[in-house]
């Protein structure tokens, strides 16, 4: 099969990429699973603007306004948002909805299939690739490799793999919690060692996970332990299920006839791990890019180095900034964690961390460290270079 566009993966940034250009271009989405959205490896915690990028309202299964973060030596830490801060996805519908977008605007699905390699032909890319009915072949234009941090697209043109990753473990718990509004969030070694622990309210049941640093051990355990404090332990388990999380991108998101795109491209968010923003955000500067490549038969890195160049100015800053504040959190020990809360348990700074938004986390680091200054013993290489800027 000839198309201009084939698609690597299936997930949110695929079929930002997919939808925002199958009107215009005939677009191919490989999915190497049976079900888009399937198996689920996600939190599904995102602000609002996610759900409102795609019209995915019916997705919605809880609105938070609040978090509630627990320090290893007892103290808390209590934000309350102005308004909806966050919102919990049906992961599998929100993934399946944005898919159905991108085939309602003419993208051909491909589920089932696994993709095998590609080699550069003449004036396109020839891709293999394997399903049930056996194998199959594609002379594309240009792949956009949305295939997940083990990106196999990645790997077949030599493309670097994210700076470091995380491993995590997630439990659905039928348990309801009293407040619905509140996720928590539990830092320190015991708990989840260079990342972090949380609690998120999901009507009749409770969503239970743990990430932690590579090289500290499976997660499990302390996803056990988490259960046993909440009181949770005992209580009947829906679902289960465990990712890595790349953090990170490499120095080059793009090849001869290649783009890279979410995961793949290690643009989750260093601070939380999401990705799901940021590799949308991604799929529509992809889309933009690959349209004018095709509008000037020009697929060379020169010009898709220009998506790389989208991609940094909307979203480049904060991976940059997180990914810095990340690597002085993993070096603070426990002792020094609950200093931070008794710096920032003031009502100047909680007045600020109320108006922070999860996808821009570091745009409000001036205005607090304004109000305490002291804070940059922390984390001084990251709090300086904010204060450059």
């Amino acid at each position: 099969m000839e198309c201009d566009f084939l698609v690597v993966g299936a997930g949110p940034a695929g079929a930002m990429f997919a939808s925002s250009v199958a009107d215009r271009a005939k677009t191919v989405v490989l999915e190497e699973h049976e079900r888009v959205g399937q198996p689920v490896q996600c939190t599904g915690l995102v602000a609002p603007r996610v759900v409102e990028m795609v019209g995915a309202r019916d997705t919605v299964i809880n609105r938070l306004d609040a978090v509630t973060f627990h320090f290893p030596a007892g103290g808390t830490l209590d934000i309350q948002g102005k308004g909806t801060k966050a919102v919990v996805l049906d992961r599998a519908r929100f993934d399946q909805h944005c898919m159905e977008k991108a085939v309602d605007r003419g993208a051909e699905l491909r589920q089932g299939e696994r993709f095998l390699g590609l080699s550069l032909e003449g004036e396109g890319v020839n891709v293999r690739s394997r399903s049930g009915n056996g194998s199959s072949s594609y002379l594309a234009r240009l792949i956009i490799g949305a295939d997940g941090y083990k990106s196999n697209v990645a790997k077949n043109v030599g493309l670097g793999q994210p700076k470091d990753t995380v491993r995590g473990i997630q439990m659905d718990v039928a348990h309801r919690l009293d407040d619905q509004k509140r996720v928590h969030v539990f830092v320190g070694k015991d708990v989840a060692p260079g990342f972090f622990a949380w609690e998120i309210p999901c009507d009749d049941f409770t969503r239970v996970g743990v990430c932690v640093s590579r090289g500290r051990g499976p997660p499990v355990a302390y996803l056990n332990v988490l259960l046993k404090r909440l009181g949770m332990a005992e209580k009947r388990r829906i679902s289960i299920i465990s990712g890595i999380i790349p953090l990170g991108p490499p120095s080059r998101t793009y090849a001869e006839r290649v783009m890279l795109l979410g995961d793949a491209a290690g643009q989750a968010k260093p601070l939380s791990g999401g990705g799901i923003y940021t590799g949308m955000v991604a799929g529509r500067c992809a889309a933009a890019t690959a349209l004018e490549s095709l509008q000037s038969d020009d697929f060379s890195p020169r010009a898709l180095s220009i998506y790389q160049l989208r991609w940094k100015e909307e979203i480049g800053k904060e991976l940059e900034r997180g990914y810095m504040l990340r690597k002085a959190y993993v070096r603070l020990q426990d002792k020094k964690l609950d200093e931070v809360r008794q710096t920032l348990d003031r009502p100047e700074v909680l007045s600020l961390l109320s108006d922070g938004d999860i996808d821009f986390p570091t745009v409000l680091a001036s205005s607090i460290l304004k109000a305490a200054p002291s804070l940059i013993k922390f984390a001084p290489q990251f709090l300086r270079s904010v204060l450059w800027h």
